[in-house]
């Protein structure tokens, strides 16, 4: 797995750029930017606080299923995270309407 690559595309997802990433963790942008380029890989702390800013856990981020879904996909399990079991019964029942 390409570290860097996976961080990237999840801070895409997240709508956050490399500066607030940085921010958000307490790392270096020039930081951030060498790990996402390859040139550098992150100590597991520093993952761990990268995981955390882009609200995933460390298993999550390595999990090969995630790992093959489109964006757009992963955006949507990212968004219903955030949703009460209210909103996310609403929004099953929703689905289910759609008859697909």
């Amino acid at each position: 797995m390409d570290v860097g690559k996976r961080i990237r595309e999840l801070r895409h997802i997240s709508g956050i750029s490399g500066r607030t990433l940085s921010k958000m963790t307490g790392l270096d942008p020039s930081q951030i930017s060498k790990i996402e380029n390859g040139s550098s890989k992150p100590s597991l702390d520093a993952l761990d606080r990268i995981c955390k800013a882009l609200n995933v856990t460390v298993h999550e981020f390595f999990s090969p299923e995630t790992e093959e879904l489109p964006p757009d996909l992963l955006q949507l399990l990212e968004t219903t995270k955030n949703l009460t079991p209210e909103q996310r019964k609403l929004l099953n029942d929703f689905l289910k309407s759609l008859d697909i």
